[in-house]
């Protein structure tokens, strides 16, 4: 339940370099497998250094795509590559010390390209959460990522009843904290009377987020919108 981060158990979430670069793996292990047939490793498997980790785990996976994309059956719609290939570059300046908001940009990317290469996603998705500006980690970032990556899955899932704004509409937490209060109402309605693994497992993701959404509106700190997004990656895992 702790949104899949393996520094489980703090009483709070965290919001730094080792868990950036841990989010960046779950979210991997939720469509490289199967869609590109590239073994993501377990964390215990990868170096000391994060970013330095991420950016080898990004740039093989990349190559990989190169050499054998063909063979795997994958249809994958140019932007899905384009927000690949975006993500191993953000990942090596990270790694080059220019700060952990490129770790972030390498997470958002990898939510767009599985959206296109997995999902088939016609849609195009700006290559970056930063709106042009410098790379920050900030809520404006953390909660334009989790309102692209609920676009890839939510409304395909629910239908119209789960009604997402435009991009930069969120303007806080609190505007977050409602649309995921909406998505989670969507999914109770949807399966709530349902009893398989993927089902439950789905809908204590998406639960998780909202709290860490009510967390992040009542001013406890971005880490809880981080976490909220990590939730929400595991929710589409388990009900898109």
């Amino acid at each position: 339940m702790a949104a899949g981060l393996s520094h489980y158990p703090h009483p709070k979430p965290v919001l730094h370099t080792g868990a950036l670069a841990e989010a960046i793996r779950v979210q991997l292990r939720t469509w490289v497998t199967a869609e590109l047939g590239f073994t993501v490793p377990a964390p215990e498997t990868l170096p000391a250094k994060p970013a330095d980790s991420t950016a080898r785990l990004l740039g093989k996976i990349t190559e990989h795509v190169q050499l054998y994309g063909a063979d795997t059956g994958v249809n994958a719609e140019p932007w899905g590559l384009a927000h690949l290939f975006h993500a191993h570059a953000d990942s090596l300046y990270a790694a080059q010390g220019r700060g952990d908001a490129y770790l972030l940009g390498a997470l958002y990317s990898l939510v767009a390209a599985r959206a296109h290469i997995r999902d088939h996603s016609k849609g195009r998705i700006e290559l970056d959460p930063f709106g042009g500006h410098r790379p920050t980690i900030d809520d404006s970032a953390l909660i334009e990522t989790a309102r692209v990556q609920l676009t890839t899955w939510a409304p395909y899932t629910f239908g119209t009843v789960v009604q997402l704004p435009e991009r930069w509409k969120l303007h806080d937490a609190a505007d977050l904290s409602d649309v995921l209060a909406d998505v989670l109402a969507a999914g109770e309605a949807k399966y709530g009377d349902m009893d398989d693994d993927n089902s439950i497992r789905g809908m204590a993701h998406l639960a998780n987020a909202r709290a860490h959404g009510l967390k992040a509106a009542y001013g406890h700190g971005d880490a809880h919108l981080f976490a909220a997004l990590n939730s929400l990656v595991l929710a589409a895992a388990c009900l898109a």
